[in-house]
């Protein structure tokens, strides 16, 4: 428990320091070459704090810190977490394109697009860690549970088959009909 309130704590400081010291200047005042270099120089600061923290697993699993059913050394612990971050980060790069395409369909002005995206993913976070402890929770409670998740998520990939083929017939209506 207290290593959770240790990381958790440590993720609160980071992202306080995030909002209240890299980002306590208006972006918009910046050029569009110092901004770039800012968010490279960022970038690298966030990537280096995710690598360092495969360290901390390192030591969370040679000093039994953490439950390991599995009985996989630190060194394997370590690795597994690079993996994860590394597979993470490049699969988290086209969020990057949905993200911009967003801000300007809403035409998010760029001094307040930071703060939208940071509170937007903290939102998201928290929600997320919500869902899953709640859904945990009722399947831990409900033994049956894990088949009523399983239709829904069934379900929901159905609707989206079927929105999907109603799509594509009415983009041959149109080409049909030009």
């Amino acid at each position: 428990m207290l290593v959770w309130v240790i990381f958790l704590t440590f993720v609160v400081l980071l992202l306080t320091f995030d909002m209240l010291v890299l980002h306590k200047k208006n972006s918009a005042e910046m050029n569009k070459k110092s901004a770039n270099s800012q968010a490279a120089k960022e970038t690298a600061f966030w990537v280096l704090i995710g690598l360092s923290f495969s360290v901390v697993v390192y030591w969370l699993y040679s000093a039994n810190h953490v439950a390991n059913p599995t009985l996989i050394t630190p060194y394997q612990a370590m690795l597994k977490y690079i993996s994860g971050y590394l597979i993470e980060l490049s699969l988290s790069v086209d969020n990057l394109f949905v993200i911009a395409m967003i801000f300007a369909s809403f035409s998010i002005p760029v001094k307040y697009q930071h703060r939208a995206l940071f509170w937007g993913i903290l939102g998201a976070i928290i929600f997320r860690g919500v869902f899953i402890g709640l859904g945990v929770a009722l399947i831990n409670a409900i033994s049956w549970m894990t088949y009523v998740f399983g239709a829904l998520l069934f379900f929901t990939a159905l609707k989206m088959l079927i929105k999907k083929e109603d799509e594509n017939k009415d983009m041959s209506k149109k080409q049909i009909a030009q």
